[in-house]
């Protein structure tokens, strides 16, 4: 079901592949050594995926691309490099070894979110697997090829695109197909390499900002941390702390994100190396600059649309000022003439995706994707009338504190320390005051803008990533800063405050490493003949349907979680919690054809709606099991149809379309 060698293997190659193309990159565009290493992985995987996602759309498979583009990437920044280093003089010492191998250590814990744990009731999942349902996007990228067709949703005649910020999980595909792994094993092993990419990113900027090793040290400590939640209901009872706030949600800490939507954290590493490179292209406009400026936007928009889309061009916009006095005397139309550059190349890489979720949010209908309101902080009880008034405050007092207990206090301080010490005509001062724009901007985009396209804020959760993780470094500076004084009353208090940040810290990676074991653990030991019985009977491009509710208690809310990890086959309708995010559907039309799914695995499915699975869906084979109310009332066994192809007594069974079936569809159509 699960291999941790192809695992292993998977990250290995990804470590090869971009970390070594990152590092010359980062030597070509002005970085120093010291910190071209440790920003080397996040650098080299954006830069390296935004250029191989648009050569894929011509050659079609991610294999050949990101071998080819990698080797001509690194002899081509090692040409650059050897001619002309550009890097300024640099006495920022280098990061230990044993650095890069505590990264690769905590890197685990993420990870360990995707990985199936054997337990003697059967396997259990972490809850972070919730999220990881996209996986059917890497198998179907390695399956069918490049662009991806939707595995889904996409009937006969409805647009088959995929509107969703993909490229992290293309990059995964790259990792499946160089080394043979399957999807699930090269999203644990993507899982891994983003969480060590932007550990190392953190620690980087944390040695960079400080020429302290201690300061990384301390920066990759404190992303082990969480919330202070846990601490909170154990003094004072999880009732009265609800009183006052209001629960926990996607809103969260490096160590919860990285587990549970990677791919928005590698969005917010991008944008934040993507400011550093803003600052070089100002201070010495090259083309080369423009280009890996251009490649970083695009592969931060194409990783997430919140992150690389909404808080990166509001970044942008309030860096420009401090851009624009960074510009050498005379340098001003090189500056404007590389910006225009590196905007127009990340919008021609943007654009397939642009045209797609254009096209998609026409069909869903609604408004805006993007309203401003203040994030929820307190209960509703909690302040009385007036408590819509105080979430604003309560945003920067409270919650920040709450959720980044010393990462917040500690940053912030040594943030405006640092950006006030440094010359505002060194590179170093330069860095330090984007880096806290950046962070402004993050904050307040986190706590003020809300996104309305699902049923969930993503925006407010994933807009605080990028600022978070400038605040882990300063305050892993503040922190090694704070170690040279001589009181001890202070780093007292840091300590205490880091203690309790371990507990939250703790939940989380207790709950990756053992995960949940439900009531279908046993069956779900299972689901892998299961599958592999649909797979001798689906073509690679034939459409499968399930149950969508199959095993809907292995995860915290019900999804198709089977089908998602196992299948390796395209879904006619895979339910509707993956299809809030990746079928252009209206609300109300999702709604519909979710009941009607439901309607006939429950047993209930009239003979419309099995000639609209059949002809309206497309839908080529069907997977039964003694799980659905089908299963004592099946209506394909009767049904012209389908046929029975395979069958295990009291398990599962698989119905195949008949010729007929693949007749014309008549119009699309609800069975009330």
């Amino acid at each position: 079901m699960f291999s941790f060698g192809s695992t292993l293997l998977a990250a290995a190659a990804g470590l090869v592949l971009w970390t070594g193309a990152g590092y010359v990159l980062g030597r070509a565009v002005g970085f120093g050594r010291a910190l071209a290493l440790p920003l080397a992985p996040a650098l080299g995987w954006t830069v390296l995926n935004a250029l191989a996602l648009e050569i894929s759309r011509w050659v079609g498979g991610p294999l050949v691309v990101a071998t080819v583009g990698a080797l001509a990437l690194m002899m081509g920044g090692w040409w650059l490099r050897d001619r002309r280093v550009v890097a300024p003089p640099d006495d920022t010492p280098a990061m230990p070894f044993w650095l890069f191998l505590a990264a690769a250590i905590v890197a685990l814990v993420p990870a360990m979110a995707v990985v199936p744990k054997e337990t003697q009731a059967g396997i259990a999942l972490a809850p972070a697997i919730f999220d990881h349902s996209k996986i059917a996007l890497i198998d179907a990228m390695v399956r069918d090829g490049m662009p991806p067709v939707n595995p889904f949703y996409g009937p006969p005649g409805e647009p088959a695109g995929v509107a969703y910020y993909y490229l992290w999980h293309f990059g995964a595909a790259q990792l499946a197909s160089l080394t043979g792994a399957r999807g699930w094993e090269a999203d644990a092993a993507a899982s891994w390499f983003t969480a060590f990419s932007t550990l190392m990113l953190m620690a980087g900027l944390a040695l960079h900002l400080t020429a302290s090793r201690l300061a990384a040290s301390f920066t990759i400590a404190l992303c082990c941390g969480g919330s202070l939640r846990p601490m909170l209901e154990a003094l004072f009872g999880a009732q009265a702390l609800g009183h006052i706030l209001r629960p926990a949600t996607g809103f969260a800490g490096w160590l919860f994100q990285s587990s549970w939507s990677p791919h928005h954290v590698a969005a917010a590493g991008a944008l934040v190396i993507a400011a550093l490179v803003a600052v070089r292209l100002a201070t010495n406009p090259r083309a080369l600059t423009a280009i890996v400026m251009g490649l970083m936007v695009a592969g931060a928009y194409q990783s997430s649309i919140w992150v690389g889309g909404v808080v990166l061009a509001l970044a942008m916009l309030a860096l420009l000022p401090l851009l624009l006095r960074s510009v050498p005397p005379g340098g001003l139309p090189r500056f404007l003439l590389a910006v225009l550059g590196a905007a127009a190349l990340a919008l021609l890489f943007a654009a397939p995706l642009l045209v797609e979720q254009y096209h998609a949010g026409v069909m869903r209908g609604g408004g805006s994707p993007v309203a401003i309101s203040p994030f929820p902080v307190l209960a509703d009880g909690a302040a009385g009338g007036f408590w819509r008034w105080l979430d604003l405050p309560a945003y920067w007092l409270v919650l920040l504190v709450v959720e980044f207990p010393l990462i917040y206090p500690a940053g912030a301080v040594a943030l405006w320390w640092l950006a006030a010490r440094g010359d505002a005509g060194t590179l170093s001062g330069r860095e330090a005051r984007a880096l806290g724009l950046l962070t402004l901007v993050s904050l307040a985009a986190s706590g003020l803008l809300v996104s309305t396209v699902g049923d969930n804020n993503d925006l407010g959760w994933r807009a605080v990533l990028p600022g978070l993780m400038v605040l882990t470094a300063a305050a892993g500076a503040g922190l090694a800063r704070l170690m040279e004084r001589r009181g001890r009353i202070v780093p007292g208090l840091a300590l205490a405050g880091f203690a309790a940040s371990l507990v939250g810290g703790g939940v989380i990676a207790a709950g990756n490493a053992r995960g949940e074991v439900s009531s279908d653990a046993a069956w779900f030991a299972r689901a892998p003949a299961m599958w592999a019985a649909v797979r001798r009977h689906a073509p690679a491009g034939a459409r499968v349907v399930n149950n969508p509710a199959l095993f809907a208690t292995m995860t915290p809310w019900p999804v198709n979680i089977s089908w998602a990890l196992m299948a390796d086959r395209r879904s006619c309708f895979a339910g509707n919690e993956l299809a809030i995010a990746f079928a252009p559907l209206s609300r109300q039309r999702r709604g519909a054809i979710s009941d009607q799914f439901l309607r006939v695995f429950a047993g209930e499915g009239s003979a419309g709606d099995m000639r609209a699975l059949a002809r309206t869906y497309g839908c080529d084979v069907v997977l039964v099991t003694a799980r659905d109310g089908a299963w004592a009332r099946d209506p394909f066994a009767d049904s012209p149809f389908y046929r029975l192809a395979e069958t295990e007594p009291a398990a599962w069974r698989v119905y195949v379309a008949t010729p007929s079936s693949s007749a014309p569809p008549p119009v699309p159509s609800i069975t009330p």
